[in-house]
């Protein structure tokens, strides 16, 4: 009778993930990049910074020959050949690009956000940090493991401090945040590592969140901020809110990178950081159909309402851009 049971909650199970990988796979809608082409993020020449966006939430900060690398994940893969497929990065990212990351981040433990991090390993230098939260850290283990990788665990239970690059050209600040719910109020693949993993995982519901971290980012000439990013992953806490506003009194920032991946959940969040923060304009991340390979025509998420919102904020005189993925800007 216990095994009948069990065989019937684990049946109930797999059709639930059957039932949300299907509706995830129709999330997208194909983009006509034409009719967004007034609001692509320009080039301003104004600091020698050059940011790469790498689709999803990805993103590359190079600054003297030296970068921040945001979020690792560049391979798309579908529920079919989850684990198998791994693109190169040299495929979509220069090889000396690549060469002069010197930090990583990551926002939280979920595949979309740090799948491709073991395939950095031949590109990355001696001292280089991956910082993220604790779980995700144990998640990963097995690709910082005897590497050149420096791994600075965070706790979400503590307050946060600068965090600065071996040459001093870049720092961050962890802002603690929520991630929001992926169905109602259903947030997917929650939990911790408590421990360290001898392998990645190789199935997408075994990529558990751990806790999510947004990032204030500094670009640094010696000891001179030369440009400020807000970069947004999710729902910033109290504590998050409270450090941002001190770091903000100091100095605003220059951009804001904010996670869109569903309008509702994501405007009235980004309003309240922008007032905190006050950017000269947004870029708007996270709205791309990850699901869909890179290779194939590029589709927006459907609850980003990409197209309309962009429209609408600039008709507001609210200055919001995108990046297409694997396009780089000059800051």
């Amino acid at each position: 009778m216990i095994k009948k049971v069990i065989k019937s909650i684990l049946a109930a199970i797999l059709l639930i993930l059957v039932l949300v990988f299907f509706k995830i796979q129709f999330l997208g809608k194909k983009l006509n990049t034409e009719t967004i082409k007034p609001y692509f993020t320009t080039s301003t020449n104004q600091h020698d910074i050059e940011l790469t966006y790498l689709g999803c939430a990805g993103f590359i900060i190079e600054y003297q020959n030296k970068s921040l690398l945001c979020d690792p994940f560049i391979s798309n893969p579908s529920f079919f050949n989850f684990g198998k497929k791994h693109v190169e990065w040299s495929k979509v990212v220069p090889e000396k690009k690549l060469k002069t990351v010197e930090m990583v981040t990551v926002s939280h433990g979920h595949y979309d956000h740090c799948y491709d991090a073991a395939e950095l390993n031949p590109y990355i230098q001696p001292d280089s940090k991956i910082i993220a939260d604790k779980s995700v850290l144990n998640q990963l283990h097995s690709v910082y493991a005897n590497t050149n990788f420096q791994p600075l665990p965070l706790d979400f239970q503590r307050a946060q401090n600068w965090i600065y690059s071996k040459d001093s050209l870049f720092r961050i600040f962890p802002l603690q945040s929520n991630h929001s719910p992926h169905f109602g109020h259903i947030e997917l693949f929650k939990g911790n590592y408590q421990k360290p993993l001898a392998a990645v995982p190789s199935k997408m519901w075994q990529w558990l969140k751990g806790e999510d971290f947004s990032y204030m980012i500094d670009v640094m000439n010696q000891d001179s901020i030369v440009y400020r990013m807000t970069l947004v992953n999710g729902t910033i806490t109290a504590a998050g809110i409270k450090a941002l506003k001190i770091l903000s009194q100091q100095r605003t920032s220059d951009l804001q990178l904010q996670i869109f991946w569903k309008e509702k959940l994501a405007a009235d969040d980004m309003m309240e950081i922008y007032t905190i923060v006050h950017p000269k304009q947004i870029i708007l991340h996270h709205w791309n159909n990850f699901f869909v390979s890179f290779d194939k025509p590029l589709q927006y998420l459907r609850d980003s309402h990409l197209p309309k919102v962009l429209k609408k904020y600039n008709e507001q005189d609210l200055k919001t851009s995108v990046m297409l993925p694997f396009t780089s800007v000059q800051l």
